[in-house]
């Protein structure tokens, strides 16, 4: 009995020692640096003087275009203002699509009465070769054999699309944040499978709209113009051009009030004319690059171990990208900026990475794992075993309010307890699931650990890859928060006495 209750007492002193050293103390000095990394940023912030500089000094940045060269300058000399390491601009890969850019859009409504339209052309296609004033048609065909009546029409024609929206009054408000709730219930997700397509529908029933503009752009229409896009804001997007085609017709997105107000005047008989005039520029450059600069790890045996931070600089013509996705740039040369102020040594060195071509499909980021992690056929390369994680920041300009550990539910302990220093600026959740997407998923396949923060959404329905993405829309004090978190991530991941597990 008496030794039963020796060894009892034991058990309680060991589980009470152990707590106290996994609870945090207030003299524990990463917590100290935790509190410097938020008084820095509330003193000596540069977020604003960022946001001017890679929004509304950049400009508009398509991959390819002269605009994203300026903005990657400027992001490399800023770098080198920092003091950073090893600053340079590096070519990722080559690609077959080169550049593109926008030199004039202008349309108007001409009859039955004037009205101004705000065309956004789609990136790739060509313009009209000058000033075009005519009539507009609304393609109406639905069947293979309409179509087939239907060649030689088209050519040198203003054509209107099938309408593809169907506007409902939406009561929501239009940005959100994330409740309490919400968050919780993030973490407790279910495991999905995507579902599979039963079957196909048969051929050459109904018309699909790709039929429709593959037919178009075979009849070489002098403009296609889609709807897409509302409240006035339409969506911009992309062809899929490779240097040395043909060149495609001018494509336009309009929004579904603009195009439903020409399908319903030429459904009632009235004949629309519009003066368009598209400029675009093809530009013969095959390579993508990327920025990065570096703080140097001070530890001999870890110091050439990486931990990367980084966010897409590229965007969409006729906007500045301002929430997709300089807002998440700017956090992470402000959390560098945090690290090089408060004079950080890490044990491994951080390295943060501005990618370019994410939007036109994870160029930057694929290019890198491929010249340094593993290549296309599967090879490990130099930096397999030496990068412990890739933290990405993507989802618009919504405050962080956790972090996914893609699937990595072993990281959940190690994670829930980075996240304890911030609960009080609602960074409070760790969930498991695979995010998507975005340049992590390129170091994630390929054997790294990746993860993507979780974002409030605001407004990122209404203005990611719109013309309205500019620096008005943002807010700032979300960055400072961010480029916060982003730190204290990345100096607690390289002074780790090992690298983060890997799922594999």
């Amino acid at each position: 009995m008496k030794k039963n209750l020796i060894f009892g007492y034991l058990l309680i002193l060991f589980f009470t020692l152990s707590a106290q050293k996994n609870t945090p103390s207030v003299f524990d000095p990463d917590l100290k640096i935790a509190n410097q990394m938020k008084t820095d940023e509330l003193k000596n912030s540069k977020v604003d003087e960022y946001l001017y500089l890679l929004c509304d000094k950049a400009g508009t940045k398509l991959t390819g275009s002269s605009g994203m060269l300026r903005t990657d300058t400027l992001a490399m000399l800023e770098m080198k203002k920092l003091g950073l390491d090893n600053v340079r601009i590096e070519k990722a890969k080559t690609w077959e699509r080169g550049g593109w850019e926008l030199k004039k859009a202008y349309m108007a409504m001409t009859a039955p009465y004037y009205m101004h339209f705000y065309p956004a052309p789609v990136a790739w296609t060509g313009g009209t070769n000058g000033l075009i004033s005519d009539k507009v048609y609304y393609f109406s065909a639905t069947s293979q054999e309409e179509l087939n009546e239907l060649k030689g029409f088209y050519t040198g024609k203003i054509v209107l699309m099938p309408d593809v929206m169907q506007y409902q009054i939406n009561f929501n408000p239009l940005a959100t944040t994330y409740t309490d709730q919400q968050l919780k219930e993030m973490e407790t997700l279910p495991i999905t499978t995507t579902k599979k397509k039963s079957g196909l529908p048969a051929k050459n029933v109904l018309l699909t709209y790709q039929d429709i503009l593959d037919f178009l752009r075979n009849e070489k229409a002098a403009v296609v113009i889609h709807e897409t896009g509302e409240f006035n804001v339409p969506v911009i997007s992309f062809f899929k051009y490779k240097m040395g085609d043909p060149v495609s017709p001018c494509e336009i997105n309009i929004t579904s009030e603009h195009h439903g107000l020409m399908q319903r005047l030429i459904e009632n008989g009235e004949e629309v004319r519009l003066e368009v005039e598209i400029d675009v520029e093809f530009i013969n450059d095959e390579n993508i690059y990327y920025v990065v600069g570096e703080i140097k790890g001070i530890d001999p045996k870890l110091k050439d171990e990486l931990v990367i931070i980084g966010a897409h600089l590229d965007g969409y013509p006729m906007n500045n990208g301002a929430g997709d996705n300089v807002t998440n740039s700017v956090g992470v040369l402000e959390a560098m900026r945090i690290l090089k102020s408060l004079d950080i040594k890490p044990k491994r060195t951080i390295r943060m990475i501005l990618w370019n071509g994410e939007e036109v499909g994870l160029h930057g980021s694929k290019g890198y794992v491929q010249k340094y992690v593993k290549d296309e056929n599967g090879n490990k390369l130099s930096e397999y075993d030496k990068i412990s994680a890739y933290y990405n920041a993507d989802y618009g300009p919504g405050k962080f309010r956790g972090i996914s550990t893609q699937n990595n539910i072993a990281l959940e302990p190690l994670f829930k307890a980075w996240t304890e220093p911030w609960h009080h600026l609602g960074f409070t959740t760790v969930i498991h699931r695979n995010f998507t997407s975005t340049d992590h998923v390129t170091f994630d396949e390929a054997g790294i650990p990746a993860f993507q923060f979780i974002q409030d959404p605001l407004e990122w329905g209404r203005g990611s890859h719109r013309v309205m993405d500019f620096l008005d829309r943002l807010v700032p004090d979300n960055i400072r928060h961010n480029a916060i978190i982003m730190a204290w991530f990345a100096y607690k991941t390289a002074n780790l006495e090992e690298k983060l597990v890997r799922k594999e």
